[in-house]
């Protein structure tokens, strides 16, 4: 059960930290850094071992206007990860996470992939991140978010839905703190085992240029604010989702300390990739501030 107590070791870093070992299937591109390309190296930095499967391989972000490349199908997904199965290596999982899916049918080989990991290893903690759209728009494939809804989300300990995707996933309208708390709540499970024990409500806009992130549970919630930065940067949902996990693994069950870590981490990445210009995240020459951020953020309890 996650616990939104204030952190009581150090946020900078808990040593030692053992190496865990991360399914994560998202989306890959050649250039920049979303779904894959964001999480690899975070949880790389943070001393985890990733095992990637991509769900697509695009040239870049689809934002940019104009791509090139296929989304992998779903039986190519799901031969992957039977592969892994087959290694007989999920009982050394520690975490699995998923983002954007290329079309529906990838959610079944996700949720399979799920289950058989937790079937080797019951500790081991599955973060969705439920990549559906944003500003008012889906941009997946037809039947992604039921797809999301219905196989996937009852298998999460933890879901990251941005504001956009935690309406759609709440079927209410997400309007401001109060409202974003309400609707996480309809994700939350009602018992053990049941669903997502934990809610991180991403980039909710707030007023003076400010923006939040909260994590709520049944009991708590909680939210760090930081400057919101009216520019498109893409793959900032992949790559707090990383950051999140990658410090959860570190004191698990410690959701407030993973928040401020993983909030001011995206507070970095952001404020140098305006500085730079770019739509793209400046991640790698900023990995270690991103990763360690050398000021934390405070949480508000909501």
């Amino acid at each position: 059960m996650a616990s939104l107590r204030p952190a009581i070791l150090p946020l900078s870093r808990l040593l030692p930290v053992p190496p865990m070992n991360v399914l994560s299937i998202q989306s890959a591109v050649a250039y920049g850094h979303v779904g894959n390309a964001a999480a690899q190296p975070a949880l790389h930095r943070l001393g985890h071992t990733v095992w990637r499967v991509d769900t697509v391989g695009f040239s870049n972000h689809p934002g940019h206007g104009t791509f090139t490349g296929q989304v992998r199908p779903a039986a190519e997904v799901s031969a992957v990860l039977q592969g892994l199965a087959g290694l007989g290596v999920y009982r050394r999982c520690a975490a699995v996470l998923s983002g954007y899916l290329g079309e529906a049918g990838t959610a079944s080989a996700v949720a399979d992939a799920v289950t058989q990991v937790k079937r080797a290893n019951p500790q081991a903690v599955y973060l969705l991140d439920p990549v559906m759209g944003d500003a008012g728009r889906v941009y997946v494939r037809d039947g992604v978010p039921a797809a999301m809804a219905e196989r996937l989300l009852p298998l999460a300990d933890i879901v990251a839905p941005n504001a956009f995707e935690l309406s759609l996933l709440a079927d209410r309208p997400v309007s401001d703190m109060a409202a974003a708390v309400a609707a996480a709540r309809v994700l939350l499970a009602p018992g053990p085992g049941l669903g997502p024990s934990l809610v991180l409500a991403t980039g909710l806009r707030l007023a003076g240029d400010k923006v939040a992130t909260l994590a709520v549970t049944r009991a708590e919630a909680h939210a760090v604010t930081a400057p919101w930065i009216d520019r498109p940067i893409f793959g900032t949902g992949d790559l707090f989702g990383a950051l999140f996990l990658g410090h959860w693994l570190e004191a698990p069950g410690d959701a407030v300390r993973a928040l401020r870590l993983a909030a001011s981490g995206m507070a970095e990445a952001v404020a140098a990739t305006d500085a730079a210009n770019s739509s793209e995240l400046v991640l790698i020459p900023n990995l270690e501030r991103i990763c360690l951020p050398p000021v934390l953020l405070p949480a508000e309890p909501v």
